[in-house]
Order: structure tokens, then C-alpha cells, then sequence
């Protein structure tokens, strides 16, 4: 039986229950505030979808785990200019829209329908780690990780985008970090 497409977390209602479920429960945090991607960035090669999503919603400052999206403040640009690298070859399909703790560039995938990614800086970008689907499913996975119960964070998180609760996937490897910690 196929399962019928899950509907895309409105910008709206992400900067809501963000605001209302994390930033009010948190009020001395100040990295949990949103960063909304300036109006240019409608010109970039990336899906109208994607474009509303980080001009209306946008993305935090930063949060767990270890991750930060001030890069979404510049307008999600390409990685070669967002580090100074000649702008040839495949790394022009990367947007950076934010940054692991290890100092990796999250990116939104233009050849690959916006899904997230993150690049491994270490290997000049070489290797790339599945984050999330879309932006969407990004945001809603973060507010998954800051909402419900630790022991139901994987369960919601392959409700919320089953690629993104695979075991070799960036979130729950991250996730097992935090609860390490």
C-alpha cells in the first residue's frame, strides 16, 4: 500500500510553534531566535518552496544538535563564495544555510530537489551526509528534537521524514551524541 505524501510544514505555523514551544520555554537563550533569509533569495536556483520557507519561517540561530543557521541570514549562497573557493565545478549546487559543530556546512541540494546535506570540510567537500528532505522537514525535525521526549524523538523523526531517521543519516547520529553527553 503506498502512503499518501506527508504535507509540508507551513512556514507559519514552524516560526509559531517554534516561538510558542521552544523560545518561550527558553527565554534567556538567545540563539534560539529565527534568522529569515533576505527576499534575494527568490532568485536562487532553489525550489519557490524552499525560497518561502526561509524568507517567512527561516531557521534558528542555532540549537541542538550542535547546529547553526546564520548562513541563512546571507541569503543561503552558494558554498564556493560562502568560503572564498573558485566558483567551478559540482560545489556551486550547494547553498550553505548552516554549520555542524564540527565546522561542516549544512547545504541545500539544487540537483537533487532541495533536500539537505551535510559536506565534510576535512575531505574539501568530497563527502556528504543526508540531513533532511527539504528545509521543511529540517525545521520540523529540530522542533521534534526540542518537543517531545528524548525516547520519542526517532519514532516522530521517521514519521516526520523517514530518510532522515536512517541510521546513517546526520540527525540520529547527532541525536546518539546528545545523549551521550
Amino acid at each position: 500500500m503506498l502512503s499518501s505524501p506527508r504535507v509540508m510544514l507551513e512556514p507559519s505555523v514552524f516560526s509559531d510553534r517554534w516561538n510558542t514551544e521552544v523560545v518561550a520555554s527558553h527565554p534567556d537563550v538567545e540563539d534560539f531566535r529565527l534568522h529569515q533569509a533576505p527576499s534575494s533569495i527568490a532568485t536562487a536556483p532553489i525550489l519557490a518552496s524552499t525560497a518561502d520557507f526561509l524568507t517567512q519561517a527561516g531557521l534558528p540561530d542555532g540549537c541542538a544538535p550542535f547546529l547553526s543557521f546564520r548562513a541563512v541570514a546571507a541569503g543561503a549562497v552558494p558554498l564556493p563564495e560562502y568560503y572564498g573557493l573558485p566558483s567551478t565545478g559540482h560545489l556551486t549546487q550547494f547553498r550553505v544555510i548552516g554549520s555542524d559543530g564540527a565546522g561542516n556546512p549544512l547545504c541545500i541540494d539544487t540537483t537533487a530537489d532541495d533536500i539537505v546535506v551535510r559536506l565534510d570540510h576535512e575531505d574539501r567537500f568530497a563527502t556528504t551526509q543526508f540531513v533532511a528532505s527539504s528545509v521543511s522537514s529540517l525545521a520540523e525535525a529540530l522542533l521534534l528534537l526540542h518537543t517531545v521526549p528524548r525516547e520519542a524523538f526517532l519514532p516522530a523523526l521517521r514519521q516526520c521524514d523517514s530518510r532522515a531517521a536512517h541510521p546513517d543519516a546526520f540527525l540520529p547520529r547527532e541525536f546518539a551524541m546528545l545523549n551521550d553527553a
